[in-house]
Formats: structure tokens, C-alpha cells, sequence
């Protein structure tokens, strides 16, 4: 017998940022493919999978800083990866001057001309350059010297950041992910990447009592897009694996939310050295004082 998905088509007034955070929270409910739209998104996920008044609550939330518009339906199963796919945008992360530093696309896009090339298979599941976090993430790793540095990305989805990191010169780079299919994900899309065959870059599946096993001072560069709840709960071991003079990167978090994190960072020892923002979404940039 066929599956059967919930299929939510979702608008929001305004659009940004109740899009971002709509995935992001449909995501936990059990919905695990999007459509990203103009007006908002359409979200897919199968019956048994899907906690619907969990999801419902959530939406109310959103509700209260945008206006939400809800249409839902049972379908079965359908090939949406490959409708998605033929409409999958690659993503362009900028330099100052408007040229290209580092583009993010799928095998069926043309390789770029110029900047960095970062080739990533679709998956709906996870996110890409195209969630505002990742994009965020790949230009504060940009204005970083990794040239034969150490990182470590948690919460590594299809391991776009560490792919990054050893394309600009890390020469061990770590990507740690709870969920197996975010592992694999990473894994093949490595494959995908053979000018970084000459890197030690390794996945795991893991959360943060990876960190337990972990040496003081493992890192040059740490980078973390995760839920703010984990980023909090973490942040002291960010600060003991991170060696002095290095630096976090933090994100996963609204703009709303940077004074608490701020107060975290601070309250770890470490110090915050800059703060941007794309649609509503904050990226972070700390570092562990020099001894």
C-alpha cells in the first residue's frame, strides 16, 4: 500500500522571517520535505510521521508576528524530489565588490567561473546555502584564515560548512550530526568533491556528549548552526575544546535571541567579536581569549 503525506501549503504575510522559522519548527514535527515559495512554503511529510497538533501549535506561534494562511491536504506519495530539483536554485555568497566567493549548487548546475565551488546533491530534508543560517555561516568561515586549521562542525546536516572549511585550507576538518541520514548525506556529498580527497574530513553520528571524548583545546575553529536550546546547553563545551585564539560560529538563532546568547558566550569566557543578520536569522562570531 502506498504512503500517505500530509502536504501544508503555507503563506505567511509577510513572508520572512515566519518562512525560515515555519521549516524549522514543521521540521521537529515530523514534516521532512519543503518547498520554498514567494509567499511561503509547502511543506510535506508522511501521515505517521507527523504530529499534526503539535505542528498546528506551532504555526499559532508564528501567528503572532505574521499573518498565517493554512491549506491542508492527504496525498500519496509522490516523486517530489525530483519536481524539487528541477527547481533547485544555487546559491551565490558574495565578496564586498559583488563577485562570487563561494557558490553552493546541485551536480546539475553549471560550475561556476570564478570563486569557490561546493557541490551538493539536493536534499529536502536538510538545509543548504539557500537557509539563511548556512549562508550566514559560509561568509563568516570565508573571513577566516583555515589555512592548515583544525574545525569542527556540530550540527553538520549535508556537510556544506565542512566541505567550505576544507576547500579554504583546513587540513582536519569534523563534521558531528544527530541524525545517520545527515552523516550519509555529508558522506556522498564529499564524493561529490574530490579536490578535497587530500583533507582529513571525517562525519559522525553524535550530539553533544561527543564532546566528553574530545581533547581541551582540540580546535582552531568551531562551528555550530544549531537550535539556540543547544547551542546554551553546549556552549561550555565549545569553550574547553576550542583552543586559545580561536574562534566559534554560531547560528541557528533569531535576531531576537543574540542578547541571551551574548550573555552565554560572556558567561563561558569567551567574547563576542561580531553579529550579522540575513531575513531575520543572527550569526555569531566569538572567540577564546589568547593565554
Amino acid at each position: 500500500m502506498a504512503k500517505e503525506f500530509h502536504t501544508w501549503s503555507i503563506k505567511f504575510t509577510p513572508v520572512l522571517p515566519a518562512r525560515e522559522v515555519a521549516v524549522a519548527y514543521l521540521n521537529e514535527c515530523g514534516f521532512s520535505m519543503f518547498e520554498p515559495n514567494d509567499s511561503g512554503v509547502v511543506a510535506h511529510g508522511e501521515v505517521e510521521e507527523v504530529d499534526v497538533a503539535e505542528a498546528e501549535l506551532r504555526l499559532a506561534e508564528i501567528g503572532q508576528f505574521a499573518e498565517v494562511e493554512c491549506e491542508k491536504r492527504i496525498v500519496p506519495q509522490e516523486n517530489w524530489n525530483a519536481q524539487w530539483e528541477s527547481s533547485y536554485p544555487k546559491v551565490d555568497v558574495l565578496d564586498a565588490n559583488g563577485s562570487p566567493r563561494c557558490t553552493i549548487r546541485a551536480p546539475f548546475h553549471v560550475p561556476p567561473e570564478a570563486g569557490i565551488d561546493v557541490v551538493v546533491a539536493p536534499q529536502m530534508s536538510f538545509g543548504t546555502g539557500h537557509h539563511a543560517t548556512t549562508h550566514l555561516m559560509t561568509e563568516a568561515l570565508l573571513g577566516l584564515d583555515l589555512k592548515g586549521r583544525t574545525v569542527l562542525d556540530m550540527g553538520c546536516g549535508t556537510g556544506v560548512l565542512a566541505i567550505v572549511a576544507a576547500k579554504t585550507g583546513a587540513s582536519h576538518v569534523m563534521g558531528i550530526d544527530i541524525e545517520h541520514d545527515a552523516v550519509v548525506n555529508s558522506q556522498d556529498n564529499v564524493a561529490l568533491n574530490p579536490d578535497v580527497s587530500d583533507v582529513e574530513l571525517t562525519f559522525a553520528q553524535g550530539d553533544g556528549t561527543a564532546f566528553e571524548a574530545m581533547d581541551a583545546e582540540s580546535w582552531d575553529v568551531l562551528c555550530a548552526n544549531i537550535h539556540k536550546n543547544v547551542l546554551m546547553d553546549d556552549m561550555h563545551h565549545y569553550a574547553r575544546t576550542l583552543r586559545c585564539g580561536g574562534s566559534l560560529l554560531l547560528s541557528g538563532f533569531f535576531e531576537g535571541d543574540v542578547v541571551g546568547l551574548e550573555e552565554c558566550v560572556v558567561d563561558a569566557g569567551l567574547s563576542v567579536v561580531e553579529v550579522n543578520l540575513l531575513d531575520g536569522w543572527a550569526c555569531m562570531h566569538c572567540g577564546k581569549p589568547s593565554m
